[in-house]
């Protein structure tokens, strides 16, 4: 008897698309994403920072760029998560921008067509990040929200970077492309990745053939009108 083989997966609470019209209610605890993997990304209930997981530890951005370690018990409106466990690894050195970045990790995957979890760590000439604040209601669109986003620049430091690669066909449901969050070495500093520089870094690639989303059971999510925001996800998300 031939035995099964399970693919690696990603499972994701919410839709890109919910995240960015404004609904920021929290849909599921951190002890709850806990239970689906061990790595991953997303933000917190009410917009209250950005949100990483590594190692199985959660990390949560405060307005100044520092992060600290969260409570389980706390709620996401939107996460990415995988277990981070069969994956191949390359080394990479000398990518100066986001775009050369993108392009030398597209030369390590087989097809544009599947997900892709990344783990990159190593040291970084710069990095420019930037962190959501936490909102109140009657929330606003993200759109509006990262106009005042704070924004920071960190020149050589070593760290970790935590993200995916999702195909351009889930638009509406998660970002197409690469979407990576960023920790310092010593877990102090972080963030949402809008352009970075590697000096010299390990890459960690797993592909996730089996892609699971599991939506909010709230009314706010139930009535919540359906448009077009494939031009704001592509703005708040750079």
């Amino acid at each position: 008897m031939i035995e099964e083989v399970i693919p690696n997966h990603i499972y994701q609470m919410s839709t890109i698309n919910a995240l960015v019209s404004g609904l920021y209610d929290g849909c599921a605890s951190l002890k709850k994403l806990l239970t689906k993997g061990d790595f991953g990304i997303g933000t917190f209930k009410d917009l209250d920072g950005e949100l990483t997981l590594l190692d199985g530890i959660f990390y949560r951005t405060k307005p100044d760029g520092s992060i600290y370690v969260c409570s389980e018990n706390d709620s996401v409106p939107f996460a990415v998560i995988t277990k981070l466990e069969n994956y191949n690894t390359e080394n990479i050195e000398a990518c100066n921008s986001y775009e050369a970045l993108k392009e030398t990790l597209d030369g390590f995957i087989d097809s544009k067509n599947i997900f892709y979890a990344f783990y990159i760590k190593g040291s970084f000439n710069y990095v420019k990040t930037r962190t959501v604040v936490k909102q109140s209601m009657p929330y606003k669109p993200m759109a509006e929200v990262v106009k005042n986003q704070p924004v920071f620049n960190y020149e050589n430091v070593k760290g970790h970077i935590v993200g995916f690669r999702c195909p351009d066909y889930v638009e509406g449901l998660n970002v197409p492309g690469y979407h990576f969050h960023f920790l310092s070495d010593d877990k102090k500093f972080g963030g949402h990745v809008s352009d970075i520089s590697v000096k010299n870094a390990e890459v960690f690639i797993q592909n996730c053939l089996c892609f699971r989303m599991e939506l909010p059971q709230s009314e706010s999510f139930y009535s919540m009108k359906v448009e077009n925001r494939n031009d704001e996800i592509s703005k708040v998300e750079k």
